[in-house]
């Protein structure tokens, strides 16, 4: 009886050596990320809201912040001739961006789904973008290799890659300024679409590989449609992915370097006016954190997880 009542609390306490050393490494895991939170996005966002209150004054003598209160949050949305039509504009293009992404995502996840020959190389073509590309080189890309920067000057800058001007080639077809313009948004769109959509299709291939195929044989056997298979099971199974894919390219969209927003942040950052361009940082951070919010509240009632 003794030795019973001993090897139960030996046993005991293995379990709670066993469950102290899982927490320990998974504590030393996620430990790196909580450094990286703390000190790369805590201590910066703190730093913003600082210089939001204040008047920055790094080249003069004197008081470095001088508290200003909310004056530049009033110059902001009273003043600014920019900050509201950019905003506008921002969101315009994160929706249709957005939409256009999921869409294109959803369809090439399900095509490479299925087994032909060359599938893994055309995986890998899919996400090579994502993996050479930052907001920085993707907008290189555009205003260099298509040529779309704003001005002339910017346009004869392409010393990265010597191609010919897209807008040029458009031009000497001889064609209508409205269809010139129409094939410049659909070429510079389906760019972008490409470009920005290899870690959806990623996440959207794995969510489709996951679903049981037993689900599609019993449809079969029902005799439905691809069409109904699509509605009925596809999508009810990769809706917590969608969703997940959704926020991702939201945010992403939201904070591309070709953001015009983002090219505010930057610009003023760049002339010295620092508090400001704190103050439109954090203006974004907000509006970002509740439209994210808000999807996540829509889209989250229609979700159906798997029990």
């Amino acid at each position: 009886m003794k030795i019973k009542f001993f090897r139960n609390i030996s046993g005991i306490d293995m379990h709670s050596r066993t469950q102290v050393k899982r927490a320990i490494w998974g504590l030393a895991f996620v430990l790196p990320w909580i450094i990286g939170t703390l000190y790369f996005f805590l201590y910066p966002m703190i730093q913003s809201v600082i210089y939001a209150f204040c008047k920055v004054n790094l080249t003069t003598k004197g008081d470095m912040f001088v508290p200003v209160g909310f004056d530049n949050f009033r110059y902001l949305f009273t003043q600014d001739p920019h900050f509201i039509t950019n905003l506008t504009k921002s969101i315009g293009n994160v929706v249709y961006q957005v939409v256009i992404i999921m869409i294109f995502s959803l369809l090439i996840a399900i095509l490479l789904r299925d087994k032909f020959v060359g599938r893994t190389l055309v995986r890998a073509i899919f996400f090579f973008p994502f993996i050479i590309s930052s907001g920085v080189v993707i907008t290189i890309l555009q205003e260099q290799v298509l040529m779309t920067a704003g001005t002339i000057s910017q346009q004869q800058q392409a010393y990265m890659f010597a191609a010919p001007s897209f807008d040029y080639f458009i031009e000497q077809l001889s064609i209508p300024e409205s269809v010139t313009n129409l094939v410049k948004t659909v070429s510079m769109s389906f760019f972008n679409v490409i470009w920005k959509s290899g870690v959806q299709i990623i996440l959207l291939l794995t969510a489709v590989n996951h679903i049981p195929s037993s689900s599609y044989e019993a449809a079969d056997i029902e005799g439905a449609a691809a069409w109904e298979k699509l509605w009925k099971i596809t999508f009810p199974i990769i809706s917590p992915t969608i969703l997940v894919v959704l926020i991702y390219s939201i945010i992403d969209s939201f904070t591309d370097y070709g953001n015009t927003i983002m090219r505010m942040i930057s610009n003023f950052f760049e002339l010295g006016q620092y508090e400001y361009s704190a103050t439109i940082g954090i203006v974004y951070f907000v509006i970002i954190l509740a439209l994210v919010g808000a999807v996540n509240l829509i889209v989250g009632r229609k979700i159906h997880y798997a029990v």
